[in-house]
């Protein structure tokens, strides 16, 4: 029989048992020794969820915190130490937390509203909710909404700064302006304290684009590496400019290819949209090449050795082609994103219309990082009408 005290840890909350139907009570209350309040209520369903128990002017009250494992024990002590904090201050937490009712707090907003509508609309949903758990539920999660002001967005974001880098925060806040935007858009509030919030210059951004001879060289680096369907992965996100991710949940089912003609369908793409990839006759080649890896009842043109689910990001692969090629340095798998675009654009005949289109940029903004490129073919061409009024010029003397 599990003790009706303890201090509360995932592992033993998990192992509580439903409280036994010859029971006289329908529910089994346990004490967290960490945090004093601190409930935890077990029903015959074996449902838990959290209690805050407390007395005020003498009367004995009790708090509703949320439902584990939904509210996690860091949060549910979090959240007990906060109404901790208003009955020493003179005020019942119940009676403040009925009168602000009418708008969530961060956390309930963020739980109850953001991430469900992140599941279904967003790739980087896993990531936005440790996000959550790690940097803004520690400081807001029992704020209601309407109070987060811009003061307190920019000093959380200072403060992370101090360990991490201007894009990891430039990405923190994108999230938190997102948020609060929603916020307004679904009439939770009236107005995004966010909105003067300045991106921080990024002084860590770093690009590699493959020269035609590193492009050479990853390939024979490709094709000499044992693992033949993470290495074609890794040659198809240079011919096609896709994300890896993208890639590495490509389905046949997604794939047409008519006569020397082909495309790849991607239902789920970064950018929330839907979009469609052109595919050039190499990237074609691997997509023959990857029939002869094609598994029974694995939907994925890049299975993975696991029955019916596809490779991951092929880290230690590129790593091994990194090793085998010398020559590629700090090359990233992203970078072969990049390397995409530069092609297209040195070849001559691809715009940054183009070249937002291919890539499958939302915003032309995104696209203007491939614009020095373009001006180094342009001065090249301008060179080229400098070499022949040279030559006319010699010519008439």
């Amino acid at each position: 029989m599990s003790p009706s005290k303890f201090k509360f840890n995932k592992r033993q909350i998990d192992s509580l048992p439903a409280t036994a139907t010859t029971s006289k009570s329908r529910e089994t209350e346990y004490t967290d020794e960490s945090c004093s309040g601190l409930k935890l209520i077990v029903n015959r369903q074996g449902r838990k969820r959290f209690l805050f128990r407390y007395t005020f002017n003498r009367v004995k009250r009790s708090m509703q915190l949320g439902e584990y494992p939904g509210l996690d024990i860091a949060t549910a002590r979090l959240i007990a130490n906060g109404h901790k904090k208003e009955l020493a201050l003179g005020n019942d937490p119940k009676l403040l937390r009925d009168e602000q009712k009418s708008v969530p707090t961060f956390y309930e907003f963020s739980e109850l509203h953001y991430l469900p509508f992140a599941r279904v609309n967003k790739l980087t949903a896993k990531s936005d909710e440790g996000n959550l758990k790690m940097h803004f539920y520690p400081v807001w999660a029992r704020k209601p909404l309407d109070q987060i002001t811009q003061h307190d967005i920019q000093k959380r974001l200072d403060e992370l700064l101090a360990t991490r880098k201007p894009s990891t925060v430039n990405r923190l806040r994108s999230l938190i302006l997102r948020i609060l935007k929603l916020s307004v858009e679904w009439g939770f509030t009236s107005s995004n304290p966010g909105l003067h919030i300045k991106k921080l210059r990024e002084n860590n951004l770093r690009q590699k684009f493959l020269d035609q001879s590193e492009v050479a060289i990853f390939m024979s680096a490709c094709d000499a590496d044992e693992n033949k369907t993470q290495a074609n992965a890794l040659k198809f996100a240079l011919l096609t400019g896709m994300r890896i991710g993208e890639i590495c949940r490509a389905k046949w089912e997604d794939l047409t290819v008519d006569d020397a003609n082909g495309s790849l369908y991607l239902p789920h793409t970064k950018a929330g949209l839907a979009r469609t990839v052109i595919l050039n006759k190499f990237a074609l080649g691997i997509i023959n090449q990857q029939k002869q890896y094609r598994k029974p009842n694995n939907p994925f043109i890049f299975p993975s050795h696991e029955a019916g689910k596809a490779i991951t990001n092929p880290k230690k692969t590129f790593a091994r082609i990194k090793k085998r090629a010398r020559v590629l340095g700090n090359l990233r798998i992203h970078d072969l994103r990049h390397s995409f675009a530069s092609i297209l654009i040195n070849s001559g005949n691809a715009t940054l219309y183009d070249v937002q289109h291919l890539l499958g940029h939302h915003s032309p903004q995104t696209t203007t990082r491939y614009a020095h490129i373009t001006s180094s073919r342009l001065r090249d061409v301008s060179n080229n009408v400098s070499d022949l009024v040279i030559e006319a010029t010699n010519i008439q003397e």
